[in-house]
């Protein structure tokens, strides 16, 4: 490994590690443990991914990604993603339709079934949405940031934070109630 890849990461962690604990503890809704030990987790695969590449442009986007994707894995395996999601939802532009995605899934087995697959294609929307895009969408819904702050990390105008967020939230709403694109 690179000397400089090396003194990327080295920087990252000092810049970063106790901003990320902190947005790792707010998603995870206040478990500093899981949140530490995911922040630790984020910098040992970054490191692991370095085999000799180039530092990314973006380093601390980067790290934020490679944590977005350690939180989904997170809930994937502790049976919560599912519940995490729904409620992200709860949004003015993105309101679940009555008996859809907020249907009591802990009454019928195919109501949970409903809104196992509802989300499953929620994720498949995420993942499907241009970089830029899915950027935006996650900065706004899962780090709780305002477009002005979004429009500063991401070094485009507010009015393009708002497109992207319209742009995400249509796609979101076609894919999850089925829609023609």
């Amino acid at each position: 490994m690179g000397e400089r890849f090396f003194g990327v990461i080295a920087e990252a962690y000092k810049a970063w590690n106790t901003e990320l604990v902190g947005f790792l503890n707010r998603q995870l809704k206040r478990s500093p443990d899981t949140a530490q030990d995911l922040a630790q987790e984020t910098f040992a695969k970054w490191l692991a991914a370095s085999n000799g590449a180039e530092p990314p442009e973006k380093p601390r986007a980067y790290l934020y990604e490679i944590a977005r994707n350690l939180l989904r894995d997170h809930w994937r395996r502790e049976g919560v993603r599912g519940e995490h999601l729904a409620a992200s939802l709860d949004d003015q532009d993105f309101a679940p339709q009555a008996g859809s995605l907020a249907a009591d899934a802990g009454t019928q087995p195919e109501a949970r079934a409903d809104v196992n697959q509802r989300l499953r294609l929620l994720q498949a929307a995420i993942d499907a949405m241009p970089p830029r895009q899915r950027e935006a969408f996650l900065l706004y819904r899962y780090d709780e940031l305002r477009c002005e702050e979004i429009a500063g990390r991401m070094g485009i105008s507010v009015r393009a934070v708002e497109k992207h967020l319209q742009l995400a939230l249509a796609h979101c709403k076609r894919h999850v109630h089925g829609e023609a694109s």
